[in-house]
């Protein structure tokens, strides 16, 4: 948080700090404290546009008055000035804001979970007993509808085909 100063040397005095922090994504909190008598100031920065949407705003300073300027979440680190104007423009102090990159978060350390040892035949190597036997008995009916062509040997070696796929994606899926 930065302060700023009003009324404490005279009226329509400003002190401004010569220049304060703010990083991407966060918030530039002015803390405008007036020492003296109700007065109008203006905010108004000419060179933030890269770095925040705010340009100018007109406050009221009855007593201490927070104001917030919405720094970018994707600001590049650089500087603007923000100047604060008394008296219909009579006086005027400005200030630096240098905004900084983001300090990179520590990483947590990591726990690492005991980890389970791994099967001695791994999953695609399984033995696919049931499906071997089926696709040798689909290719014996297969070689028999080729020797006497009858048909309802074509479809039972069809069916048992189509059998072995099913069961061997079963396994797959397990």
């Amino acid at each position: 948080m930065s302060e700023i100063h009003l009324n404490r040397r005279g009226i329509n005095a400003i002190e401004v700090p010569g220049e304060v922090e703010a990083t991407p994504g966060s918030d530039l909190v002015l803390w405008i404290v007036n020492h003296g008598s109700p007065l109008h100031i203006t905010l108004a920065s000419g060179d933030s546009s890269a770095f925040t949407d705010f340009y100018h705003e007109n406050l009221y300073v009855d007593e201490d008055v927070e104001f917030r300027i919405p720094i970018r979440e994707n600001a590049c680190p650089g500087v603007f000035s923000v100047e604060v104007i008394t008296g219909y423009g009579t006086r005027r102090a400005e200030f630096r804001v240098a905004v900084r990159e983001r300090a990179a978060p520590e990483p947590e350390p990591v726990e690492m979970a005991p980890t389970a040892v791994a099967p001695a035949i791994s999953r695609e190597w399984r033995p696919f007993a049931p499906v071997l036997v089926i696709g040798a008995v689909a290719l014996a009916l297969y070689g028999l509808w080729a020797v006497y062509r009858v048909d309802l040997l074509n479809a039972a070696a069809f069916a048992a085909l189509l059998l072995g796929v099913i069961l061997a994606w079963l396994r797959q899926r397990s």
